[in-house]
């Protein structure tokens, strides 16, 4: 799967400052940012049900892929996220 790109602007300090927490954390700030936005969704998600995207919004989908439903999984399951240890 292609991932999809998205130009980000952000300030300096705040830059500076993911650089800090992706070398703690041994991550990318690319990676530390996509992690960070995955605990928003699961927050997000856990607070006011899941967000349902169309078959149109699914990976794969333009390019003539077939889309099968996924089954029901909290978010940690299909991320590996942990967010006891992070808060």
């Amino acid at each position: 799967m292609e991932e999809a790109r998205f130009t980000l602007r952000i300030h300096p300090i705040i830059m500076n400052k993911m650089k800090h927490l992706a070398k703690i954390n041994g991550r990318s700030v690319n990676k530390e940012i996509e992690q960070i936005l995955k605990w928003v969704i699961d927050d997000y998600e856990r607070q006011y049900g899941k967000i349902e995207l169309t078959k149109a919004e699914m990976p794969g989908f333009s390019t003539g892929a077939t889309v099968k439903e996924a089954p029901e999984q909290p978010m940690e399951m299909l991320f590996g996220l942990d967010n006891k240890s992070k808060k």
